[in-house]
C-alpha cells in the first residue's frame, strides 16, 4: 500500500477501537478490509479505471463517493486525498479534507510544476470549500493557509502516526554499517542519489566501509539493474511488514533522500524502532529529524547525502545509541497512534458541533 492508503486503513481501525464513534468507510476495495473489526462498517464501491484520463476519473469516482455520504447523512466526513470533490458543496458543513503529502506542489522541474497544474487547482477548490483542511505540518503548512485565506476554512497540523513497540537495548553492529531504504524505485524517492553515492564508495575502495540495503521496487529497478549493480548494495525488493520490522531493527542508519514527500510513514516506523535517519528537509521532515537524531539534506543533494553518510560512519556507536533514542523518544511523544487517534477524536467533536 501506499502511504495515504496505509495511514487510512490504520486510522480507521484505532479510530474504532476507541468505541467512540460509529464508523463507516467507503472505500473502493473488495469486501473485506476491515473483517472481523468491530465498529467499522465498509460501503465498497467501484474504484478508478487506470487506463482512462486519471483527473476525470478522480471526478467520477468522488461523484459515487457523494450518493453514499447522501445516503449515510455522516456527522463528520474524513475525505482522503480527492475522495469527496464533486458536489462537495453537499458536505462543506461537516467535511474534513486530508490531502496528504501536497507532492503537487512540491515539483522541481518546469515539467513538473505544469503537470501539478490541474491537481494544484483542485486541491485549492476543495480546501476552501471544506469546513477544515488537514496539514501534516512543516512546509506543508504555510502551503495549505496560503490556499484557504479568504475562505471560512481552517487549518489544522495533525501528524501521521505508527505504533510505537517497547524501546529495544541498543546493540552495537560489527561492521560494514547498514544504511537501509524502504520505498518506491522512482526519481522523486531519491533513489538515483543513493545509487550515485554507493558507486563513489565502490570507487574510493570503500565499500567495505558501507552496505545499502534498498528495500522495494519501482520504475527505476531495471535501469539500475542494467547499469549494474555496485557491489555494496543489496536488493531485498519487497518486504512483507515482518521482514521490514526486522529490517528497521537490523540497520545502523534509515536513509530517505526524497526530493519532495508529506510526512513518511517509514521514516517514523524506523525512528519507532530506535534508528538514526538521514532525510531530505522536504514536506513535514523536519518535525521528525534534527540534530539529535539524525540529518535534514537539501531536497536533491547527491554531495550532501554523502557528507552526512561520512559523518554517520565517522560517529561512535554511543552517538549511534543517542540519535536512536532521541528518535524513539520523539515519535512515541508525539506521533504514536493513541495520541494521534485522540486529536482526530476532538476535531470530529468539533466539526459536530456545527
Amino acid at each position: 500500500m501506499g502511504g495515504m492508503q496505509r495511514h487510512s486503513r490504520l486510522l480507521a481501525e484505532h479510530l474504532a477501537a476507541t468505541g467512540r464513534i460509529r464508523l463507516t468507510v467507503i472505500h473502493p476495495h473488495e469486501p473485506g478490509v476491515f473483517a472481523g473489526i468491530n465498529g467499522i462498517q465498509e460501503v465498497p464501491i467501484t474504484g478508478i479505471d487506470p487506463s482512462r484520463f486519471y483527473l476525470a476519473e478522480l471526478w467520477r469516482y468522488s461523484g459515487r463517493v457523494a450518493a453514499e455520504l447522501e445516503r449515510i447523512a455522516p456527522d463528520v466526513i474524513l475525505s482522503q486525498g480527492f475522495s469527496v470533490w464533486k458536489h462537495m458543496g453537499r458536505f462543506s458543513d461537516r467535511l474534513i479534507v486530508h490531502p496528504h503529502g501536497l507532492e503537487m506542489f512540491q515539483g522541481l522541474t518546469w515539467k513538473e510544476r505544469m503537470m501539478g497544474l490541474p491537481f494544484r487547482r483542485v486541491v485549492r477548490y476543495m480546501a476552501r470549500r471544506s469546513k477544515v483542511v488537514i496539514s501534516l505540518g512543516g512546509r506543508l503548512t504555510p502551503i495549505l493557509e496560503k490556499l484557504v485565506n479568504g475562505s471560512r476554512a481552517r487549518v489544522v497540523v495533525l501528524p501521521n502516526a505508527v505504533d510505537v513497540p517497547p524501546p529495544a537495548s541498543f546493540r552495537s553492529m560489527a561492521p560494514p554499517m547498514r544504511a537501509l531504504f524502504v520505498g518506491r524505485f522512482a526519481w522523486n524517492k531519491g533513489i538515483d542519489l543513493l545509487i550515485g553515492v554507493a558507486r563513489r564508495f565502490e570507487q574510493e575502495g570503500r565499500q567495505d566501509a558501507l552496505r545499502f540495503l534498498l528495500a522495494g521496487d519501482g520504475p527505476l529497478l531495471a535501469s539500475i539493474k542494467a547499469a549494474g549493480v555496485p557491489s555494496n548494495v543489496e536488493l531485498l525488493g519487497r518486504v512483507d511488514d515482518d521482514q521490514l520490522f526486522d529490517l528497521y531493527s537490523g540497520c545502523d542508519v534509515f536513509v530517505l533522500p526524497t526530493r519532495f514527500e508529506g510526512m513518511p510513514t517509514v521514516v517514523l516506523e524506523a525512528m519507532a524502532r530506535s534508528r538514526p535517519i538521514i532525510v531530505s528537509d522536504v514536506g513535514a521532515t523536519a518535525e521528525l529529524v534534527d540534530g539529535t537524531n539524525g540529518s535534514l539534506l537539501p531536497s536533491g543533494d547527491e554531495a550532501a547525502l554523502r557528507r552526512a553518510l561520512d559523518r554517520m560512519l565517522a560517529s561512535t556507536a554511543e552517538e549511534r545509541r543517542a540519535m536512536g533514542e532521541a528518535s524513539y523518544a520523539r515519535c512515541a511523544q508525539h506521533f504514536g497512534w493513541p495520541k494521534v487517534t485522540e486529536r482526530f477524536l476532538d476535531l470530529f467533536a468539533t466539526v459536530a458541533k456545527r
